[in-house]
Parts: structure tokens; sequence; C-alpha cells
């Protein structure tokens, strides 16, 4: 795949697995652990999700980088109200998705995982993921759906863009190149066995 005859459009429910793999990239200590840390589930689930028209990991509140109709990296991140009335949908779709062990698996992280991601102030624009495939990392394709995503966030009259990632991860670079700085930094000491550490809560202002 060729950077050069990437684009960037709307969200639509393409490629659901290559999504969900994209998805799961961004954190995947989070993500295997929501899912009792079985893989196969966490990419039936996601896929799922990401088909719907509403839902926290909805094609929806995404953009995409494709080349034609093949999916080459995803932004999906919303300003703060609609994070919240996405919720909803993503517990009602993850109840028809999820085997019990895996809803199991959720309810522990309502319980416990929600204090390693802080709360999102009003007026913000969260990025909730940014990925994009193996391949094309490092071209700059990241750079152009984290500019397209300070777009978004300007025309949707936020205050700044906030994100979180876990300590570590190789996009902290791209990150504070684009001027986001850490706000918070959170560690759960029951979730460390489980594979989730240090975790960092990042705002750029607009």
């Amino acid at each position: 795949m060729d950077p050069r005859n990437i684009t960037l459009v709307e969200g639509a429910p393409l490629e659901p697995a290559v999504a969900a793999g994209l998805i799961f990239d961004t954190d995947p200590h989070i993500f295997s652990f929501l899912h009792g840390h079985d893989r196969a589930r966490a990419d039936q689930h996601l896929a799922y999700q990401w088909q719907q028209a509403q839902g926290l990991f909805s094609h929806r509140y995404a953009r995409l980088a494709v080349d034609g109709e093949a999916l080459a990296g995803l932004a999906l991140g919303f300003m703060t109200e609609e994070q919240t009335a996405a919720a909803g949908p993503f517990f009602e779709q993850a109840q028809a998705a999820l085997d019990p062990e895996g809803l199991g698996a959720l309810a522990r992280w309502v319980q416990e995982g929600r204090y390693v991601l802080p709360a999102v102030p009003a007026q913000v624009f969260y990025l909730q993921n940014l990925a994009v495939l193996p391949s094309l990392r490092g071209r700059g394709l990241g750079q152009r759906l984290l500019e397209d995503v300070f777009r978004r966030a300007k025309a949707a009259g936020a205050e700044a863009v906030h994100l979180d990632l876990y300590a570590g991860n190789p996009a902290q670079a791209l990150y504070e190149r684009a001027g986001f700085k850490v706000l918070v930094e959170t560690r759960v000491p029951a979730l460390v066995p489980e594979g989730i550490d240090l975790h960092l809560h990042m705002a750029a202002p607009l």
C-alpha cells in the first residue's frame, strides 16, 4: 500500500476485522483485560461494535485512512458529550455480543479499570484510538490523521484534545511533537498483574 494513494474519509463500517485489530493495538493491555485475555473474543467484539451505528467503538466517530476500499488507519474520537451518549449503546451491544465470561471481564473493568482512565472535562475532544497498519507506521500517516483530529476538534468547538496511552507506547513521541503534555499518570495496583501498568493522560490546547 502506497501512502501517496491514501485519502482520509468519513467513518464507514469498512473491514471490521482490520478495524478491530487497529483498535486493539492502541492499548493491547486494556483490550486484552477487557476481554478476559482472549484475543479472539476481543477481535469479534470490537469488529461487532465497529459496525454499529452508535457506541464507543462505532465507525460513526472515526475518520478513516483508506486506499480505495482498503483500510490503512483510523482516528476515533468525540466531544465529551458524544462520548457520554455513546456509552449506553456500547454496553447494550456488549450484552448482545459477549459471552458470560466476556461480560464478567467487562464488569470488572467497570469496577476497577475506570480508575486507569481519568474523566475527560467538558468542551474537550477525546481522541480514543489512533492507529495505522504496521506496514505504514513511520511514514507520516499517523501525523496526517492527528492533524485531521485537530481540525475536527476545532470545528466542534473544543478547547483541547485529550487522550490516554500506556507508558512506553511508541506513539507518545508523535503526540509530544504535536504539543501534547502529560497531565496525569495513573497506575491501579490490582491491575498490574493483569498487564495494565502506568498510563498517561495527555492534553494539547487548541
